[in-house]
């Protein structure tokens, strides 16, 4: 059974956010989402090389679950899929030097939203610009969690579990 917990921006600080990613590949993460941002009509080199770089580990898109801030009950809709490996871990976190819940919009294009998947179901969800997320993980994964010194809480002030 998965239990949900959240997360803040200071839950991901340092390098907690690069162990957080590892954790969850250790145990059985297998895809990741993300939502590449552009502005219309405008060259988006940073968007174009997350695309370029990712491009060997894109899956189809497919129906997962997402996080929102609005009060429903389930929420599942199609989103890009890559694979989340070793190889595929490495690439994105070259692209996210600032943080998993900083990334600031601008004209080179920018990432948000970050979702790991383990067998289609959401483990780790996180919205940029409430920049917090929700951990969903068994009751023993939390603790060891927590033992790396990385911080959640059983409620949030915007998201919906």
């Amino acid at each position: 059974m998965l239990v949900t917990r959240h997360l803040s921006e200071h839950s991901l600080r340092g390098d907690r956010a690069q162990q957080l990613l590892r954790f969850l590949l250790e145990h059985g993460a297998d895809e990741f989402s993300i939502t590449v941002m552009s502005l219309l009509d405008t060259p988006a080199p940073f968007a174009d090389a997350f695309e370029d770089e990712l491009a060997p580990y894109e899956r189809p898109v497919a129906a997962r679950r997402v996080v929102t801030t609005v009060e429903t009950v389930d929420v599942k809709r199609p989103v890009r899929l890559w694979t989340f490996s070793e190889a595929s871990l490495a690439r994105l976190l070259s692209f996210v030097d600032t943080g998993l819940l900083h990334w600031p919009a601008g004209p080179d294009g920018w990432l948000e939203d970050l979702a790991i998947y383990r067998h289609g179901d959401l483990v780790l969800g996180l919205l940029s610009h409430e920049r917090e997320g929700v951990l969903r993980l068994t009751p023993q994964e939390h603790v060891d969690v927590a033992a790396l010194d990385i911080p959640s809480e059983p409620t949030s002030t915007w998201l919906d579990d």
